[in-house]
């Protein structure tokens, strides 16, 4: 019996230690004004308290409304992104907090913080300090020198004799687009944001930055320009074609999975 403890002591270490190494190599995170299950922004106050909390931790903290620092503006997957899942039943308040990088990867996933409190405000505060305490478990130190994506580096840096099934398998929530003939994979790159895969995952093609309105700005390798998806789910992108100075598009065709 003793050694079963053990063993289960050594395992909870491991899983805590990886989840450290891992948002250690982030020095600051998103929190946003609203989550999904809120009705109105920082209902409860929960988001500008997740803020503080997270602040707390050590971490450099931005709501989603508020400008970047320039060093990391366009760069999408520096920060890690705060989500808070209200998994409250009928007379308990429950919330889990969880920190994903920009792939929507969760590094960090919180004991669920509970409460009988029937003061909604003051019940989802009590729930959400209490799943911060197991990030403060985590005793996070920022280290630059960790890389953030490793292992999603290597996979689109590998040439055109890796292995296709593994690519495959690391995005399979991908979107498939079509344009002369071409496949291109569209994978999310943090909550609005997205980036365009060519050579079957292989190549980072171009990014989609979030505007205004369902606009995005579009850059690539040949072109910058601006892009929306049409009611169809085609992705347009309208540019300023440099030779003979007119506006011209490219239409990525929804591939139907």
């Amino acid at each position: 019996m003793k050694a079963i403890i053990l063993f289960f002591l050594v395992l909870g270490s491991q899983v805590i230690f990886s989840q450290a190494s891992q948002i250690n190599a982030y020095e600051y995170v998103i929190v946003p004004m609203q989550f999904k299950f809120q009705n109105e922004p920082n209902q409860h106050q929960i988001n500008i308290l997740s803020r503080v909390l997270l602040k707390e931790e050590g971490f450099k903290v931005y709501m989603d409304s508020e400008d970047r620092p320039l060093a990391y503006r366009g760069n999408t997957c520096e920060p890690l992104f705060l989500d808070i899942e209200n998994t409250s039943s009928y007379l308990t308040i429950k919330v889990i907090v969880r920190l994903k990088d920009c792939y929507d990867n969760v590094l960090f996933e919180s004991e669920e913080g509970t409460t009988k409190l029937k003061d909604f405000r003051e019940g989802y505060q009590e729930a959400v300090t209490m799943a911060f305490e197991s990030l403060s478990e985590m005793n996070y130190q920022y280290d630059p020198s960790l890389d953030k994506a490793e292992s999603r580096t290597k996979l689109l840096k590998k040439t055109s004799s890796g292995n296709s099934e593994e690519i495959e398998e690391a995005y399979p929530d991908k979107k498939l687009f079509i344009l002369d003939g071409e496949q291109y994979w569209m994978i999310k790159n943090g909550p609005k944001d997205f980036i365009l895969l060519a050579n079957q995952g292989k190549e980072r093609f171009a990014e989609l930055n979030n505007a205004d309105k369902g606009t995005f700005i579009f850059n690539s390798k040949t072109i910058s320009g601006a892009a929306y998806f049409d009611s169809d789910g085609n992705l347009n992108v309208e540019f300023m074609d440099e030779d003979s100075g007119q506006i011209k598009e490219h239409i990525y065709l929804k591939v139907n999975q």
